[in-house]
């Protein structure tokens, strides 16, 4: 599956995505890798692959790496659970690549694959959740229309409803 954005490509990540430059963007620095729960310990690319794996060919998960227009891959977003009951899709987003972070490519990535989700699952609710220190990705989400919805310990629940 492909969804274009005006700068980027997304298509379905596959365990061939795992290289060790994306295993890198988890290892590279605790300051950032802090942030995202599977990298609170030391992975490696069999980690990564098994990761990858347990959500390839899943119903409720849609897995999706980011490239650029010259195949450069440089993060990826994630919805998982996506909940078709109740409409809502719980989402994560990482930019591993350092030079792409701070460019719009989160607003963008998740505008174009949340509109894919309402088009095509009827999906009305994005959720996610951000450590409160993280201050840049929450000035980022605000941005975007994401509201806080719940403070629980050092998180925040954030919903982005979709009109």
């Amino acid at each position: 599956m492909i969804i274009n954005t005006e700068r980027f490509q997304l298509r379905t990540l596959t365990t061939k995505d795992a290289t060790d430059k994306y295993l890198s963007w988890f290892n590279e620095s605790l300051k950032f890798s802090k942030y995202i729960s599977f990298a609170q310990k030391k992975v490696n690319i069999g980690d990564l692959i098994q990761y990858i794996e347990n959500r390839e060919n899943r119903e409720d998960v849609l897995f999706l790496a980011i490239f650029t227009d010259d195949s450069q891959h440089i993060g990826n977003i994630k919805y998982e659970p996506i909940n078709f009951e109740n409409r809502s899709a719980t989402m994560g987003i990482l930019i591993g690549e350092k030079e792409w972070r701070g460019k719009g490519v989160a607003s963008e990535v998740i505008k174009r694959s949340s509109e894919y989700l309402k088009e095509n699952f009827g999906i009305k609710n994005i959720n996610l959740g951000v450590d409160k220190n993280n201050i840049p990705a929450i000035t980022a989400y605000k941005k975007m229309q994401f509201k806080v919805v719940k403070e629980v310990n050092n998180r925040l629940k954030m919903r982005l409803s979709l009109k």
